[in-house]
Formats: structure tokens, C-alpha cells, sequence
């Protein structure tokens, strides 16, 4: 009997150890293993906004013009230094307060990413983004960012609710030598981790988007 006892008492723990490993909303912060990282203090001088990989280098360069600020036209362009491929978004509706759509330019080579920014009033913005993968299946992910900063996580979503954990939004202070000086110990800094198998272009569209807009119209 007390055997029976103990034998139901470890099935228990390990159904639970089971739904817990399965939920959707946890993700070991080891899975979330690649970085990229921007500055806080955002300088246009050299025309460009650098993001760096975890040693220093730089693995893209978000670059925003704004064409038309009375209606919101704006175009980014974000470039993989790495591989070399420009990708390129476009906006008619890029004002603060307001739903803004940013969408692929009709380039030959297009997946279809849509990035909406939805104000909700007293309320937190509400992020989303798509595109269409290899089957011309469209993949939905929602950046659920924090109500007092523009932290947050992205998660990817099935049929209208948080899925899997991908990535997520912080505000560091970082003390990598190649960011730092002898006169500055830490740089306060915006960093993405994300998962291997995440749409890491997409990832780091969102983290440029949400760096400059909540610059220029705050939380």
C-alpha cells in the first residue's frame, strides 16, 4: 500500500513537471540565445542606427526616412550586413497616436510582413506583426509589451492567442568592453533575445519600430 502511494505521488509530480515543460507561455531563457543590441542613446549621424551582435559587430543598420510628416509617409529600410540583403518597409500612416501599417515594399523578392501599431488610448499599444512562409502560410506574432516601458515579450500566435515564447524586449546596462570607455563602465542599452528558430529579420524590424516610435511619441 505504501508503495501504491508512492507510485501515484511521482506519477503526480511528473505530470505536473510535464505541463509545466508544455505550456506555451514558458520558455527556458537558455532557448532564447540570440542577442542583438542597440543603443538607448540613438545617434543619426553617421545616417543609420547601428545593431550590434554580443561581441561588437555590426549585424544590421535600421535606417528611417520620413518623407511626409503631416500624413505619416515613411520608409525603413533595414540592412544584413552579414549577407547583404536590404529589406524594405514602407508606411502612409506613421504618426503617433495614431494605428500605423507598416508593410512590405513590392520588391522582387517579398514575404508579405505587415507590422501594426495599434494605440489603445490610456492603454499600452498593441504590437503585432505577420508574413508568409515558404508554404504561403501566414505566421502571426504579438509583442506583448509592458504597460510602464517598452519592454515586453513576442509571442507567436495561434488562432488569436499566445503561442510559443520567441523572443524578448529589454532595457540593459551593459558593460561589454567594445560598448563601454575608461571614462563609462555601462551603456544603457535595448536588447532582443531570440529563439534560433524565430523570424530574426522580423524580430529585429520590430525591435528598430518600437526603439524609434517610442522615442519620438513615448509609451
Amino acid at each position: 500500500m505504501h508503495f501504491l502511494a508512492t507510485f501515484v505521488s511521482a506519477l503526480s509530480c511528473l505530470s505536473f513537471a510535464t505541463q509545466a515543460v508544455a505550456s506555451p507561455h514558458q520558455a527556458d531563457p537558455a532557448a532564447l540565445s540570440n542577442i542583438f543590441i542597440m543603443r538607448q542613446a540613438m545617434d543619426y549621424s553617421q545616417g543609420a542606427l547601428p545593431i550590434y551582435a554580443p561581441n561588437g559587430t555590426v549585424a544590421y543598420r535600421f535606417i528611417r526616412s520620413i518623407h511626409d510628416p503631416i500624413t505619416g509617409s515613411t520608409t525603413i529600410l533595414l540592412k544584413d550586413l552579414a549577407s547583404g540583403t536590404l529589406n524594405v518597409m514602407e508606411s502612409s500612416n506613421s504618426l503617433c497616436a495614431h494605428k500605423t501599417t507598416y508593410s512590405d515594399m513590392e520588391l522582387p523578392v517579398s514575404q508579405g510582413r505587415q507590422f501594426t501599431i495599434d494605440p489603445d488610448g490610456l492603454l499600452k499599444d498593441q504590437w503585432s506583426f505577420s508574413y508568409l512562409d515558404i508554404t504561403d502560410t501566414q505566421q502571426n506574432f504579438k509583442f506583448d509589451r509592458n504597460y510602464a516601458s517598452k519592454e515586453g515579450k513576442i509571442y507567436h500566435q495561434f488562432k488569436g492567442k499566445n503561442g510559443a515564447l520567441v523572443a524578448e524586449l529589454r532595457n540593459q546596462k551593459r558593460t561589454d568592453s567594445w560598448i563601454t570607455t575608461p571614462s563609462v563602465h555601462e551603456v544603457d542599452t535595448y536588447t532582443l533575445s531570440c529563439a534560433d528558430n524565430s523570424p530574426q529579420v522580423d524580430l529585429v524590424f520590430l525591435m528598430g519600430l518600437v526603439m524609434t516610435r517610442v522615442h519620438d511619441c513615448g509609451l
